[in-house]
């Protein structure tokens, strides 16, 4: 890349422009809105389904799980899941089709600073992960009869996980040079830790060398922090949790900022 594409692919870290960051924003917002059928709707009908086929077949020859009912212990693993794969699909497939369409110089040769046009495009993630999340855990207090405790507790870590994974998306989307590894990470990493994650079962009820695996899974942190947020158990510590789910918001997010400004995979 010669200095003349740097300038193009590498755009500027502190210029701001508050109208165009609103409007990348209300794009990326209006993107997965658009077609909320393929978007917002698929998370419902699995959760639907997850309840019906865990909740109410497996549910019923489980007792209870930390002293409630399997079906809801499995209620806030179900809404994380959710917002994950929301979040971290709507930043990974919008920055791809911009890089593999051209249409990411758009942005490039625009007023926004770096640092804007990835903050805009993660949060165009997070709307979609909080969005999901909100769809999810009403189906679960309807179908399910939970009760959140702790309101301010649950949109915490729905937001602050949804921009974590939407920062991850991100970085997948400037990594990947075709569709095929779009979806490799999702694949074989983030899918792998979800279901490891504690969604169906306590950490408890696993053997003790599986305990201390499971204990370097972060998905564990974030899931158990939403389930204390709904049902006041947890097999984490709420502070631990806090920070964990916090560092894997920030560090991503500064990945994203220093990747982007340097123009990595941005000329396909």
């Amino acid at each position: 890349m010669n200095s003349s594409d740097e300038h193009i692919y590498a755009p500027k870290l502190t210029r701001g422009n508050f109208v165009g960051f609103k409007t990348l924003v209300m794009r990326e917002c209006h993107r997965f809105l658009r077609v909320w059928n393929q978007t917002l709707i698929p998370p419902l009908i699995t959760t639907v389904l997850y309840i019906l086929i865990f909740g109410y077949s497996l549910g019923s020859r489980i007792t209870e799980v930390q002293n409630v009912s399997y079906m809801e212990f499995l209620v806030p693993g179900l809404v994380m899941m959710g917002v994950i794969s929301g979040a971290y699909q709507n930043t990974s497939s919008s920055l791809y089709i911009a890089r593999f369409h051209g249409n990411i110089q758009e942005l490039l040769v625009s007023s926004m600073s770096s640092f804007e046009i990835v903050l805009g495009i993660i949060l165009g993630g997070v709307a979609r992960g909080i969005c999901t999340g909100i769809i999810v855990s009403a189906v679960a207090v309807v179908m399910a009869g939970v009760q959140i405790l702790h309101l301010p507790t649950a949109l915490f870590f729905i937001v602050v996980v949804s921009f974590a994974f939407a920062s991850f998306g991100f970085l997948s989307g400037l990594w990947a040079e075709d569709f095929d590894r779009l979806s490799l990470f999702q694949t074989y990493v983030l899918t792998p830790l979800t279901y490891l994650g504690g969604v169906f079962f306590s950490v408890g009820m696993l053997p003790a060398f599986w305990q201390k695996i499971a204990m370097a899974n972060p998905i564990l942190y974030f899931v158990n922090g939403l389930r204390y947020a709904f049902l006041g158990i947890s097999d984490i510590s709420l502070p631990v949790a806090v920070v964990t789910v916090l560092l894997a918001a920030i560090i991503p997010f500064l990945a994203c900022c220093v990747l982007f400004h340097r123009g990595y995979h941005i000329k396909t």
